[in-house]
């Protein structure tokens, strides 16, 4: 079916091309009795990165790369007279004991570390379609077609990096087993998760709107691939609860201005919009759940540390046959307006949790510890030739140590840096997976010099482990009120005329988070969202056109803006060296956040000023100027700057959010040439 769909889409695509004709200038008329309309674009689209550092989430910008860390390796179970003991091989009889604290060791990740100048590097063409057929019925499609133009000989290849512990098992091999594959997504036990998309590892083609409209009179039906944009914020999504976003091609650093306009992920569906006497308006829609996408591993904007395998069990898990539907209801009553909705949906962002990698690997026994686990668990447990049966029972697989975490420091770091908890996820993945505890772990309470330790002697007796984690989703439901008032003065000119004021409020009922430690039991709270938008347009002088302002602010209750728990806040670590603080203390109260920003066209709309600031009140800005120029109506070039400072009024960027993202400081180009 997927199949037949994609060769019609493409069909449709080259029906659009040609109607455009050979000039590409936008065109209209009629072909076989039908009336049409096709216009569209073709783009550059550069991102040139203006600071040194390296995305931490990929392997050749782990900070730990080239950087010696000393590791003394303990079990935690069963001291001795102070030492740290294999005790369990004692209690069962073996003839010798092992003081493991005399094994420390020092080691290096061996990985370089790769500044590129080019984040984002794409040529880009969009075509829209819309055929109307009566005059209550319509066709629109649009399609988006993408190729990266950036892929360098030194990019990241898993394949160099095999070793005696082989290569990266587990997960899908098209993403971690080559060079980055920036755009398909892939998910266990199914190709295509995205029906209207065809991709490849440096080109995309998808249809963010492939979908026939009925209108009648009140009545609005459309049925088909397509997106639905509620709520005003820009960086803030309160009542923006339909779709989620796509972030492989730019992750969230286009235009602020232009609200996740090419971020939402489309999806099939119905959606019903009715006018409800001369006052009301009802939206309501039954959509495909599509979760929100990630960039892949080792890609320019990846989030997640590429040391651990996602499983995206969408699939899978049966996420592919669950739909999202709601409701939403507007009223206008001359300066005042009020909306109301209600979704129920499966969260786009997803529950991260452990779980069993299926890599039956053993441990190396080019070291003592590892030859010596391996010897238990093939004479003690029978387990084979070594613990592979049972490592393939955990969450961890045994990894060359160029792909893989290879020490304590590494682990506590990038524990703090995803806002997890160091601690507690090892402990979830020793009680949850009893094989772990076959295999002599033990969880360590909430002590910290024993997890230090613990894991020094795993990492050790491995060379390296590489964590297995899945993706799940759940269901919940959300209700959103907001209210609107539009101020009159006057004066007709006043700066306080016309000021458009919103509030936004959802409430979400007991929604599942990830928890700190990725146990497979979800992190669940109450959770409150508001937000409050003023904007106006505004003319300052006769010579130029109205001014765009706009002020908004928002504060959530249990989550960043990325969806992360706040209790996973404020682990404090220093590369290198690793203390106690490196444990979350949480952030109380909330998260509060501010944006501003500001459009200036220039007489004759030649020229366009713009700028937007994003603030956390906890340490964090993102401050994105940028100006527009239009020499004629064909051509548009534009260029905006990102920066981003994750720890501009706090020392400790695991207290911000936007520390995430604080690499990612670049310039970026548009070409446009529109037809």
């Amino acid at each position: 079916m997927h199949e037949t769909i994609r060769r019609a889409c493409l069909g449709l695509a080259g029906v659009a091309f040609a109607l455009s004709g050979t000039a590409w200038g936008q065109a209209k008329g009629s072909l076989f009795g039908v009336d049409y309309a096709t216009s569209g674009y073709l783009r550059a689209d550069i991102a040139i990165k203006t600071n040194d550092d390296p995305n931490p989430y990929n392997q050749f910008g782990d900070p730990f790369n080239k950087v010696t860390v000393t590791r003394t390796p303990g079990n935690p179970g069963l001291p001795v007279d102070g030492l740290d003991i294999l005790a369990p091989i004692l209690r069962d009889g073996l003839p010798f004991a092992i003081p493991l604290s005399v094994l420390t060791d020092e080691i290096q990740r061996p990985q370089k570390t790769v500044k590129n100048l080019l984040n984002y590097n794409v040529l880009r063409w969009e075509q829209q379609l819309e055929l109307r057929f009566t005059s209550t019925l319509r066709f629109v499609g649009q399609m988006r077609g993408i190729y990266n133009l950036r892929d360098y000989d030194d990019d990241f290849n898993a394949r160099d990096f095999s070793n005696s512990q082989g290569m990266i098992e587990g997960g899908v091999p098209r993403l971690y087993q080559g060079k980055p594959n920036h755009y398909e997504y892939l998910v266990d036990g199914k190709n295509n998760p995205q029906m209207f998309e065809i991709t490849g590892r440096n080109y995309f083609v998808d249809f963010p709107a492939f979908l026939f409209e009925y209108a009648d009179g009140p009545f609005t039906l459309r049925a088909g691939n397509q997106r639905i944009a509620w709520g005003q914020a820009l960086f803030f999504r309160v009542m923006d609860k339909v779709d989620g976003l796509d972030l492989r091609r730019h992750l969230i650093l286009d235009r602020a201005l232009e609200e996740y306009s090419d971020e939402r992920v489309p999806s099939l569906g119905v959606r019903l919009g009715a006018q409800l006497g001369s006052t009301i308006v009802a939206d309501a829609f039954v959509k495909k759940f599509q979760p929100s996408v990630l960039p892949n591993p080792n890609t320019p904007y990846n989030v997640i540390p590429t040391q651990f395998t996602v499983h995206d069990m969408y699939a899978a898990g049966g996420y592919d046959n669950k739909v999202n539907y709601g409701i939403r209801l507007k009223g206008d009553y001359g300066s005042w307006g009020w909306q109301a909705m209600a979704v129920r949906r499966y969260n786009d962002a997803g529950v991260f949790r452990w779980t069993e990698t299926g890599v039956n690997k053993d441990l190396p026994n080019d070291n003592l510890l590892g030859a010596v686990l391996n010897t238990y668990c093939a004479a003690v447990l029978g387990a084979g030739s070594g613990c592979g049966p049972l490592m393939a029972q955990t969450a961890f697989e045994v990894a060359p140590t160029p792909v893989s975490v290879v020490s304590a420091d590494e682990w506590f770091w990038y524990a703090a840096d995803v806002r997890l908890g160091g601690i507690s996820a090892l402990n979830a993945a020793i009680d949850e997976f009893p094989a772990a505890q076959q295999i002599l772990a033990r969880s360590v309470g909430n002590d910290f010099d024993r997890a230090h330790r613990e894991l020094s002697a795993f990492f050790q007796a491995s060379g390296g482990l590489r964590g297995h984690i899945a993706r799940e989703y759940y269901q919940e439901d959300v209700f959103g009120l907001g209210l609107s008032y539009v101020t009159e003065t006057d004066d007709p000119g006043s700066f306080f005329n016309q000021v458009i004021f919103n509030l936004e409020a959802a409430y979400t009922p007991d929604r599942a988070f990830t928890p700190l430690s990725l146990s497979r039991n979800p992190l669940r709270s109450n959770e409150t969202e508001i937000a409050f938008v003023a904007e106006k347009y505004h003319r300052f002088t006769s010579e130029f056109p109205a001014t765009y302002l706009v002020f908004q602010a928002m504060h959530k209750t249990e989550s960043d803006l990325f969806g992360r728990h706040l209790s996973g806040y404020g682990g404090e670590t220093v590369k290198g060296r690793n203390t106690d603080k490196a444990i979350a203390t949480g952030i109380g109260g909330g998260a509060t956040y501010f944006a501003l920003a500001f459009l200036q066209p220039w007489p004759a709309y030649i020229w366009e000023l713009s700028a937007a600031a994003l603030i956390d009140v906890h340490g964090g800005i993102l401050v994105q100027p940028g100006l527009k120029w239009k020499p004629s109506g064909a051509v548009t070039v534009e260029g905006f700057y990102n920066f981003i400072d994750g720890t501009t009024w706090n020392h400790n960027p695991n207290d911000s959010t936007l520390s995430t993202a604080d690499f990612m400081n670049e310039f970026t180009m548009r070409f446009t040439y529109q037809f």
